[in-house]
């Protein structure tokens, strides 16, 4: 595998509709805080400012991880880049690879996106939030390149 300088910076974006998921859970969110700050008894004037945070981050930080998130498949490795605040990148080598699966959430099956999930011994990593379809074919892909790693 190359030393992290050598590999490009990865250039595939999740689906435009991730934006809608992410706003979804973020008014979910604020929904809930308002709910649960009335049953416990807080002040409206907290529970109003609690949910105007909460509904200013829903249009922000959907926004900001969108722009932050980028993904790439090679043969030897996946590559992944996200972040808001502070940037990560991961490289997954294919040959850690165990297995890979893709999961929809109840947004997600509302929005028609599913969530590739790639498990290695030392935990798992996604890619969030790719048309369903794309989803279904790119698990397949890392499977393939995985299985070929192993000989």
């Amino acid at each position: 595998m190359a030393a992290p300088s050598d590999v490009p910076e990865p250039a595939q974006r999740l689906a435009p509709a991730a934006t809608w998921a992410w706003r979804a859970s973020w008014l979910g969110a604020a929904l809930a805080a308002a709910v649960i700050g009335l049953a416990a008894g807080l002040s409206g004037a907290l529970v109003a400012a609690i949910v105007v945070v909460l509904l200013a981050g829903a249009v922000v930080v959907p926004t900001l991880r969108y722009r932050r998130w980028r993904w790439e498949v090679r043969e030897r490795e996946i590559d992944l880049q996200r972040g808001v605040l502070i940037e990560r990148r991961t490289l997954i080598p294919m040959d850690r690879v165990q297995h890979v699966e893709t999961e929809r959430s109840i947004i997600g099956q509302a929005l028609d996106l599913a969530t590739v999930k790639i498990h290695t011994a030392a935990g798992s990593h996604e890619i969030p939030l790719l048309a369903e379809y794309d989803a279904g074919r790119l698990r397949a892909r890392i499977a393939e390149l995985a299985r070929t790693r192993d000989g």
